[in-house]
């Protein structure tokens, strides 16, 4: 009987010690000497684990919690964020996933919006650290401006990053190609 009970305390003081631990996006600054260069990237927890990206050079950062924000020098009407989403079961990136990720992605849109057009998503444009992602990637007109909006989905166990960037139309293509080649940076995600 006492066997059974260390037995059983010992199961459950080993499961709580293997749980699930949410990404943490609050940064610190890490850094790293690279052929006599001194490198700084962002560093985040995950329960024990170190998780670091380097954000597009020069781009201005916050954090907390579910939720990094990247702001683009000199662009006021731009800003990349990237959120984590604690959820039960991922959603799948086949055809039901994609569909139901092209809704969510247009439903965010600012209340207003109009000529919304989705360009066609596309499957694991990226793999971040072997993971398979789906981009969704819009057009639309708020307040006689254009603008353009790309989210990339990550599916992590137990949650969603999603890596967002809206900017004008006309700065998009600078914008999103500097963002999207900051998604090779991460490491241990």
């Amino acid at each position: 009987m006492v066997n059974a009970l260390k037995r059983g305390l010992l199961v459950i003081c080993f499961s709580a010690s293997t749980t699930y631990a949410a990404l943490e996006l609050t940064p610190t600054i890490d850094e790293f000497m690279l052929d006599g260069v001194k490198i700084q990237q962002l560093a985040f927890r995950d329960g024990e684990k170190k998780i670091t990206y380097q954000p597009p050079r020069q781009w201005d950062y916050r954090g907390s919690g579910d939720r990094l924000v990247l702001h683009p020098p000199g662009k006021t009407q731009a800003e990349a964020v990237i959120v984590r989403l604690t959820i039960a079961k991922p959603v799948g990136f086949d055809a039901e996933g994609a569909k139901k990720l092209v809704d969510e992605t247009t439903a965010g849109l600012p209340a207003g919006s109009t000529n919304v057009t989705v360009a066609a998503p596309e499957k694991n444009p990226v793999n971040i650290n072997r993971k398979e992602t789906f981009l969704v990637t819009i057009k639309y007109q708020f307040g006689g401006e254009k603008y353009e909006r790309s989210i990339l989905f990550v599916n992590r166990e137990g949650e969603q990053l999603r890596f967002q960037l809206t900017c004008r139309e006309a700065d998009f293509e600078q914008l999103n190609r500097a963002f999207f080649a900051s998604h090779f940076t991460w490491q241990n995600l």
